[in-house]
Parts: structure tokens; sequence; C-alpha cells
């Protein structure tokens, strides 16, 4: 997608502001995960105030959290396709059948 195209949106990550240019439809997809990293970077500052983590510490974290998060939905979307092709299969073979 051409730069023309995309939008320019502000995220505000605890104090700070970034702004991305990003796809229109994707739009919602950004600010949910603005929020749901500022809802982690606050339970992570909260949780440990008079320890040695510092913000990159809880940045890493949660950037952490996110990949796992994604790899646990790409394992299983991967199962849900295996079962739906082996289902499909047995339906084709019913089907050829009779």
């Amino acid at each position: 997608m051409a730069d023309s195209e995309k939008i320019e949106i502000n995220l505000r990550v605890l104090q700070r502001v970034v702004t991305l240019k990003i796809q229109p439809e994707l739009e919602p997809y950004f600010r949910n995960a603005g929020n749901f990293v500022n809802q982690r970077l606050n339970f992570y500052m909260k949780k440990n105030e008079e320890g040695d983590m510092d913000f990159l510490d809880f940045l890493i974290i949660v950037a952490i959290e996110g990949v796992v998060e994604n790899q646990k939905n790409q394992d299983k979307y991967l199962l849900l396709q295996q079962d739906l092709d082996k289902r499909l299969e047995d339906l084709s073979n019913r089907l050829t059948l009779n």
C-alpha cells in the first residue's frame, strides 16, 4: 500500500506519543494494542515500584508477551486449519463413496 493511502495516527504509550502511518482498516488493532501495552506497563510498574527493574525492562517483557501470544494464536490457527482439512477430506471421501 502506498504511503498516500495510509493514515497517520498518534498513540500514547505512558508519557510518550508515537506517530504511525498505517492502513486505515488496521487502526482499531493499533489502538487496541496501544491500550494493551499501557495496561501491561502500568501493571508491571505498580508491581515493581520498589524493585530494580526500569521502564526498558517492562517494555521488553510486554514485547515478549506479545510475541508469545502471537505464536500461541498461530499454533491454534494451524491446528484448526489441520482439523478443517481433515474434516473436509473425510466429507469428500464420504461423498465420493455414495
